[in-house]
């Protein structure tokens, strides 16, 4: 079974400890770690990554990393063969995409995404955070967001670039941060800074149930299709343009304003041949 799986579906309440353990396992390449590494990168002792794999339902810390393996697609060429067990017919995955995409709106709630649209509404620069393999939900959220004349700063992993890039985030700033089958290593060490600058956070996740922390300001958790093999960022995708529609009805007048200005400008610089023709 997928690890992410079990954490999604886990109702037990963890301690600060434990919840440490489990944002270490949710990083990158953890499949290979010792109970021991582990607990160093959490803080914390061995015996607190035991308890949190039995309050998982696993007998035991090696039984966890049998599903992290599957997750990371180390297992060999059985465990990595793209939709070995779904099938690659194109019904057979239309069907998944879309019974995963209609399960959208009952991971995250209206109220929920309006809640993020109204921090973004009020914010002065978005900084967008994401590992590589988000790289491409990353651009197309970034894109989304310069449609509404937002700014937009993308951050890189490297520790340098990302303080340059970071560190003019102020209280009028928001990071949104992408954790899709594993959380940017930096991405803890961001939130807490975050705050401590007064900005915003929101956080997007394929593993509902996340108990990240820091906390962010927002979470949006979906789980994405079924295959754990083979996850396509279509639902991340849907929910970045879900997102900018809920920022532009907020104040429709103003963005469309921003929206014309946009294509003015377009035309002005020659590029009448990206303008959307228009009856």
């Amino acid at each position: 079974m997928s690890f992410r799986a079990v954490v999604a579906s886990n109702t037990q309440k963890l301690s600060t400890s434990e919840d440490r353990v489990l944002n270490a396992l949710l990083g990158a390449d953890m499949s290979t770690a010792t109970a021991a590494e582990v607990a160093g990168i959490a803080q914390t002792h061995e015996s607190t990554v035991v308890r949190l794999a039995q309050k998982l339902g696993y007998r035991g810390y090696p039984d966890l990393r049998t599903d992290l393996r599957r997750d990371e697609g180390s297992q060999g060429d059985g465990a990595t063969l793209m939709r070995g067990t779904s099938g690659h017919e194109l019904s057979e995955f239309l069907r998944d995409e879309v019974a995963a995409l209609s399960r959208l709106s009952q991971f995250i709630s209206q109220a929920d995404l309006d809640a993020a649209a109204r921090t973004l509404h009020s914010t002065r620069t978005v900084y967008l955070l994401s590992s590589n393999d988000e790289r491409p939900t990353l651009e197309l959220m970034a894109r989304r967001l310069r449609r509404l004349g937002m700014t937009v700063v993308s951050l890189r992993p490297t520790p340098k670039d990302l303080a340059e890039r970071f560190v003019s985030f102020d209280d009028t700033s928001t990071l949104i941060a992408f954790a899709l089958r594993e959380a940017p290593r930096q991405l803890s060490t961001l939130v807490a800074e975050a705050a401590r600058r007064g900005g915003k956070t929101i956080l997007v996740t394929d593993v509902p149930g996340y108990q990240f922390r820091p906390s962010p300001d927002h979470l949006l958790a979906a789980r994405r299709g079924d295959d754990s093999e083979y996850r396509t960022q279509l639902v991340p995708i849907a929910l970045c343009y879900a997102l900018q529609l809920a920022v532009f009805h907020l104040d429709r007048d103003r963005y469309q304003s921003t929206r014309d200005s946009i294509d003015d400008l377009t035309r002005l610089l020659g590029g009448t041949d990206e303008i959307p023709l228009r009856p």
